[in-house]
């Protein structure tokens, strides 16, 4: 019989599944500042976004099929206080060499919360519920993107960069208390006793043998490459291209995480009226036509009240694509629930991942190469989505 949990736990869960993006975030407009205290360029100060991606990816590929068969609870207690101690450790990194590696540790052990908390409303919902539900989760996480540049750049102005990573320090201990006391475990105990279950290369085959999960992956993962080249480049093309102060940028960071949460809990209710097949579509056109207009301004006078309402587009419409994409790959996935999140999350944050170095390698003088980096990447995602059958 399936553990019921409550409202604690269910917020608790979203944010699980927020707590690692959130550290890349909170440091966001400490970005130009880190790359000067390191003595190191661009292109390698954005890499310690991408080798918190990696590790996010590469994590969650190992944690999802292990959380089969040992269960839930363990891995997310083990993740939240490793997060917490490589959090603390970033902060005395000597050089950006050693800060890249500590960051990758710190992906890995986020990585639980994403793939897990997915995973443990899997185990307790199907149909319209688990959309539902997957929603809520999305909404709870797209507050942090709202909160983190905000205080961030409260965090830096009164302290310094290094100073947001102890705050997730303090998180990740928070984190693991609230599981250790708070979240039961919710694999039922005869599912870790299976014995023939297919090895972890065998439950990735049987999903890749999903033409629709594969798709839905695929389509979620190209349309969330553009939020990722976003938050690569948007800290130097608003600070020093357009000229933003630390908390003026935080600001704008806010309303368009305030745009992700806000179209993530539109997706659950656009679902149940409309289905989710249809409220999907209509956010992938809605975020190519922000990534279109964003490509044309590139060609006008420069203008920041040009760029933003587009970028918003890009940002916003990301809520509720992934919020869909992730409801309709998992549903029916209950006996494989922590490998198909798994997949997930490794084809979301690995294609992210390469966005960081792509669009640092272009320089900071022009927002152009990341606009481009946008489209191709949403036209792909959009070409892909047309192949999934209409339903």
């Amino acid at each position: 019989m399936k553990k019921k949990i409550g409202i604690f736990q269910l917020f608790l869960l979203g944010v699980l599944s927020a707590f690692s993006p959130l550290a890349m975030d909170l440091y966001l407009p400490g970005l130009p500042a880190l790359q000067q205290d390191l003595h190191t360029s661009t292109s390698l100060a954005q890499l310690t976004i991408t080798a918190s991606l990696l590790g996010l990816a590469l994590g969650q590929v190992i944690i999802g099929p292990l959380s089969d068969r040992i269960g839930r609870r363990t891995p997310l207690l083990w993740g939240t206080i490793l997060f917490g101690l490589s959090s603390a450790t970033i902060v005395f990194a000597p050089n950006i060499w050693v800060l890249i590696i500590l960051r990758l540790i710190q992906g890995l052990a986020g990585s639980t919360g994403i793939v897990l908390s997915l995973a443990v409303i899997t185990d307790l919902f199907t149909g319209k519920t688990l959309t539902k539900q997957i929603a809520i989760n999305q909404t709870i996480n797209g507050v942090f993107p709202v909160l983190a540049p905000v205080f961030g750049g409260v965090i830096i102005a009164i302290a310094d960069w290094q100073m947001t990573f102890w705050v997730l320090a303090v998180l990740g201990l928070i984190l693991f208390v609230s599981v250790l006391l708070a979240l039961p475990e919710t694999l039922p105990a005869e599912k870790t006793q299976v014995t023939d279950r297919p090895s972890v290369v065998g439950g990735f085959a049987q999903l890749f043998k999903q033409r629709e999960f594969v798709l839905y992956a695929l389509t979620q993962a190209f349309m969330t490459a553009a939020l990722f080249a976003y938050i690569s480049g948007s800290s130097f093309v608003l600070q020093k291209i357009f000229g933003m102060s630390v908390t003026t940028f935080g600001i704008v960071y806010a309303i368009n995480g305030a745009g992700i949460a806000l179209m993530s809990s539109l997706a659950g209710r656009w679902a149940v009226k409309f289905g989710e097949y249809r409220a999907l579509r209509w956010f992938i056109r809605a975020g190519f036509l922000g990534g279109i207009l964003l490509l044309i301004t590139a060609f006008l006078p420069k203008s920041l009240w040009l760029i933003l309402p587009p970028l918003f587009l890009v940002v916003a419409t990301v809520g509720g694509i992934i919020s869909l994409t992730t409801a309709l790959g998992m549903q029916g996935q209950q006996q494989n629930a922590g490998s198909a999140s798994a997949l997930l999350g490794l084809a979301r944050y690995a294609l992210g991942g390469l966005m960081s170095p792509i669009v640092g390698l272009f320089g900071q003088h022009t927002y152009m190469p990341m606009a481009i980096l946008i489209v191709a990447v949403q036209l792909v995602g959009f070409v892909i989505f047309s192949q999934v059958k209409k339903q």
